[in-house]
């Protein structure tokens, strides 16, 4: 399954490393960093979710079970929050 984030009412920028977003729908900012701002990059171009855990092993050198814990903790919040597309 292909996971990617909403595109509409979602803007955000990259400012040293942290992702700062607006969610337009809501009328709040985000800010995610370090593993959510690698998770939050690949969303953006869409991913599956191996390729998600795949990314955090990489960076990390964790074993790809948390990566994977990781992973859908942060991507559920997303879905939580609206954030990711249908």
């Amino acid at each position: 399954m292909t996971l990617c984030l909403r595109e509409h009412d979602l803007d955000w920028r990259e400012l040293d490393g942290e992702i700062v977003a607006l969610d337009g729908c809501e009328g709040e900012y985000l800010s995610v960093r370090g593993t959510g701002a690698i998770v939050w990059r690949l969303l953006a171009q869409s991913a599956e979710r191996e390729r998600l855990v795949d990314a955090l092993v990489e960076r990390y050198g964790i074993d790809a079970e948390q990566a994977g814990t990781d992973v859908d903790a942060f991507v559920s919040s997303l879905a939580e929050r609206g954030l990711l597309a249908s």
